[in-house]
C-alpha cells in the first residue's frame, strides 16, 4: 500500500495534543515503568468530556494556524485496548479533524500487538503515524526489561506498518540493565536498517514504584551518568541524523509528578538534557568548523538561525566558554541571521576568511 504523502509531518514539528490512556492495553508492567509518574495527572479511564476539554485548551493556546496539529494517544498500547475503547477514543479525535481543528492522529503500542487486521481501524478514523516502543534489539535485554516480546516482533510491527502506508516511529531506551554501550550501538544500527521516519531516545531513569527500583536499591542496576547519557545521545544523533532519520526527543518529557519528593530516586533526569545533547552536538561541529583557522585570529564571528544560538552557547555558556580557550586572543561575535537555516554555522575572521558548516538533522 502506498505510503500517505504528508510530507510535512515528518519533516516539521507539529503541534502535539497528547492524551495518555495509563496503562491501557499493556498485558504487564515493563521493569521500568510507572505511568502515574510519567505521564501526569490523566485519569484510569478518558471520558469524552475530559478529551474534548483537553484538546481544546491546546487548540485555543496554538497562536500558529498554519501548524499541523495531531491528536496523540500516548501512556499505553493502544492496539491492545478493548476495540470498542479503541474506536471511541478515535471517533472523539476524527470528529476534530472533520471539523478541520486537527490534522491527523498518531499512536503507539507494542510491537507484538500490531498486526494486519488491527490497522483498518486505525485508517478509517485518521490515524497516520504509528509509533512502537522498541527500546532495545537485543533480546536478553528486552527480556530483563520484561517487555514480553522480542526484536523479531519489532522487525514484523515495522514491516506491517510501513506495508500499510503508515509514517512509523521507533523508541530506544539507553542505559537498560544488560545493555552496554556497545548493545546500545547495536539497536541503532538495527533501527537504521528498519528506517523509521521518527525515533525518540529515552535514558532510563529509576522511578518509585517500579521493579526497577527494587534493583536499584538492592544494588542489582547501575544508571547512566548525565554525561554518559548525553554521550550515548550524541552519538545516536549522529548515526541516525546521517541515515536520514529524524530524532524528535531525547530525554523523558517532564511533569509534576516527577517533582515530587521520592518520585525519582535515580537516573540522568535533567530539566533541559535535549539541549544538552545538542549544545554537545553543535560544539563538535564548531571545532570541526574551526579546525582550518589559525588560533592567532584577532576576531570569531559566528551567524547563526536564532533558534540555534541557545544550543551553540550551551547552558550557561559553556560552549563560548570553551571556544574562547582555544581561541584566547580572538573576539567572539555570535549573531543570528535572518533566513539562515537551521543547523548552519558560518564564521568569518578578521582575515577576511570565512567557511560554513551544516549539521544534519537540525529542523
Amino acid at each position: 500500500m502506498k505510503k500517505i504523502n504528508h510530507e510535512s509531518e515528518a519533516h516539521s514539528n507539529p503541534l502535539i495534543i497528547p492524551v495518555f490512556i495509563m496503562n491501557s492495553g499493556c498485558p504487564h508492567r515493563c521493569i521500568f515503568c510507572n505511568q502515574k509518574i510519567t505521564s501526569g495527572n490523566f485519569p484510569p479511564k478518558i471520558t469524552k468530556e475530559f478529551f474534548n476539554a483537553e484538546v481544546k485548551s491546546y487548540l485555543a493556546w496554538n497562536k500558529d494556524k498554519s501548524r499541523k496539529v495531531e491528536i496523540a494517544f500516548y501512556g499505553g498500547s493502544f492496539t491492545g485496548v478493548d476495540q470498542d475503547y479503541q474506536e471511541e477514543l478515535l471517533s472523539w479525535g476524527y470528529s476534530f479533524i472533520q471539523k478541520g481543528l486537527v490534522n491527523s492522529i498518531r499512536i503507539s503500542t507494542r510491537p507484538d500487538y500490531i498486526s494486519e487486521n488491527k490497522l483498518p481501524l486505525l485508517k478509517k478514523y485518521g490515524v497516520t503515524t504509528v509509533e512502537i516502543g522498541a527500546q532495545s534489539f537485543i533480546d536478553e535485554v528486552l527480556q530483563s526489561a520484561q517487555r514480553g516480546h522480542d526484536s523479531a516482533a519489532i522487525v514484523k510491527a515495522m514491516t506491517i506498518l510501513k506495508d500499510y502506508g503508515f509514517w512509523t516511529g521507533l523508541h530506544i531506551m539507553a542505559g537498560l540493565p544488560k545493555d552496554t554501550k556497545e548493545g546500545f550501538i547495536y539497536s541503532l544500527d538495527k533501527t537504521i536498517k528498519l528506517k523509521p521516519d521518527t525515533v525518540r531516545i529515552h535514558p532510563v531513569i529509576v522511578f518509585s514504584g517500579t521493579a526497577l527500583a527494587e534493583e536499584f536499591h538492592e544494588g542489582k542496576y547501575k544508571p547512566l551518568e548525565l554525561s554518559d547519557a548525553v554521550e550515548l545521545c550524541r552519538l545516536a544523533w549522529g548515526k541516525l541524523s546521517i541515515a536520514g532519520i529524524r530524532i524528535i526527543r531525547m530525554g523523558v518529557q517532564l511533569t509534576q509528578e516527577m517533582e515530587k519528593d521520592g518520585a525519582v530516586l535515580a537516573g540522568p533526569i535533567h530539566p533541559a538534557f535535549g539541549s544538552l545533547v545538542l549544545s554537545s552536538i553543535f560544539y563538535d561541529y564548531t571545532v570541526k568548523l574551526l579546525g582550518a583557522i589559525s588560533r592567532h585570529v584577532k576576531e570569531l564571528h559566528f551567524n547563526l538561525s536564532e533558534r540555534d544560538i541557545s544550543n551553540f552557547r550551551g547552558l550557561n555558556n559553556m560552549n563560548i566558554s570553551a571556544i574562547k580557550k582555544l581561541y584566547p586572543h580572538a573576539n567572539l561575535i555570535v549573531e543570528s541571521i535572518a533566513g539562515q537555516p537551521r543547523g548552519e554555522i558560518s564564521v568569518a575572521t578578521d582575515l577576511g576568511k570565512s567557511f560554513i558548516l551544516n549539521i544534519p538533522g537540525i529542523i
